[in-house]
């Protein structure tokens, strides 16, 4: 097999993973086996491969069995062998994925991929031209050319990984309190927040996190045993402006600015303040999941409201993989309110949560479903339960992908 290891390009021709059976191709495909065989296929190649909105994925796989994965504006660190002098296994964060590989006697060039689980093929030419282009799309468990949902779960749980995702939070809260009737109140709520990431050349990104919360059906006291059902309105909108970056060692960290814009349709659903502050994040990713915390503290620095904003934020995280694009996972907030008299100021939740990121039509989602027990909170009205339910597409941030 004369290849040049320097030169390898694999052209990936098919639209997907799931092609026609080999007999139906018509070519007479003989196996390919051996040490210096198989690895003079995958020895310092590149590998690309289609992703949805004409975007690509970059894979490079050096002779010493390492190699990255470039995809949705981020990175992932990729380890490849070869088994058994029969397979080449890629190493999608926890998971090898073994392939057998298979030659074209009809045309030398043409080779054919078959993941061993799953018998999805691939077919590829492997030649030594300088530009290759793949139409070829992932699956669940990912490709030599494609993230496996494995990999984009543990980047979703990161908050300084430069994603782009746009998040869609449905809410379903029950109250609680001293005042009359407070505990059969319920309301729904919708969070739009998208994530727009700037990746800097220092590994770290710069993010931006508008948050904007639409009520559907929210209480508010109206009398005596009373209550009135605010209608579809605008609250107030959050955002935060910050850097991010995850060490080598996995110690994530982070600084910004908080800050609150009073876009509240109705006067009872916001201070009609803006608000402003410092944030800082700290945490620790592995292969076992990722823990963390945002702290934050806004105060009011304008607007026409007549009260004020001094409030201390802690929004702890986690998330545990369980295979598969699954996790154990959750992300309530805590606050302090310090314009609250002394010992009614603390608003807890203890949060527990589902998640589930798969690959659909080639395209990342999280789906993830949560429940917020609180344990700690106002005494005369405030949230008791809360389930929520957020659905996020992976997006491409342009701005990344043409740098």
């Amino acid at each position: 097999m004369n290849i040049k290891k320097c030169c390898n390009r694999l052209r990936w021709i098919a639209s997907g993973l799931a092609l026609l059976p080999a007999f139906a191709l018509g070519d007479n495909w003989q196996p390919v086996t051996g040490q210096d065989a198989l690895r003079s296929i995958f020895s310092d190649t590149v590998l690309r491969g289609s992703l949805p909105g004409e975007n690509e994925a970059e894979a490079r796989y050096n002779a010493d069995g390492t190699g990255a994965l470039s995809a949705w504006g981020d990175t992932f660190e990729r380890e490849w062998k070869v088994e058994d002098d029969e397979q080449v296994c890629v190493l999608a964060e926890r998971t090898w994925n073994c392939f057998t590989v298979e030659r074209s006697a009809d045309n030398p060039s043409r080779y054919q991929a078959t993941q061993v689980d799953t018998r999805e093929s691939v077919e590829f030419v492997v030649s030594a031209q300088s530009e290759a282009v793949s139409a070829a799309t992932g699956t669940s468990e990912g490709g030599a050319a494609q993230p496996s949902a494995e990999e984009m779960a543990a980047k979703l749980a990161n908050p300084t990984a430069p994603v782009m995702t746009i998040g869609n939070n449905i809410d379903f809260v029950e109250f609680d309190g001293d005042l009359p009737g407070a505990s059969s109140q319920s309301s729904f709520r919708y969070v739009f927040q998208t994530v727009f990431p700037y990746k800097l050349s220092d590994g770290g990104s710069i993010f931006f996190r508008p948050a904007i919360p639409v009520m559907f059906n929210e209480p508010v006291p109206a009398g005596p045993n009373q209550w009135q059902e605010i209608g579809t309105d605008l609250a107030d909108i959050g955002f935060d402006l910050s850097y991010g970056k995850t060490t080598a060692s996995g110690l994530l960290w982070g600084a910004g600015v908080v800050g609150t814009i009073p876009a509240a349709t109705d006067d009872r659903l916001g201070k009609d303040l803006w608000g402003l502050g410092p944030e800082l994040l700290l945490g620790k990713m592995g292969k076992w999941g990722v823990v963390g915390g945002l702290i934050s503290h806004q105060w009011d620095v304008g607007g026409s409201g007549d009260g004020e904003i001094d409030l201390t934020t802690v929004n702890y995280f986690y998330a545990f993989p369980l295979g598969g694009g699954w996790q154990v996972a959750a992300g309530p907030s805590a606050t302090y309110d310090h314009t609250r008299p002394s010992g009614d100021r603390w608003t807890i939740p203890a949060g527990i949560g589902i998640a589930k990121t798969s690959i659909i039509a080639g395209r990342p989602w999280k789906f993830q479903l949560q429940y917020w027990n609180y344990v700690e909170a106002p005494n005369a009205f405030a949230v008791k339960h809360q389930i929520r339910l957020s659905i996020n597409p992976v997006v491409s941030a342009p701005w990344n992908e043409a740098r």
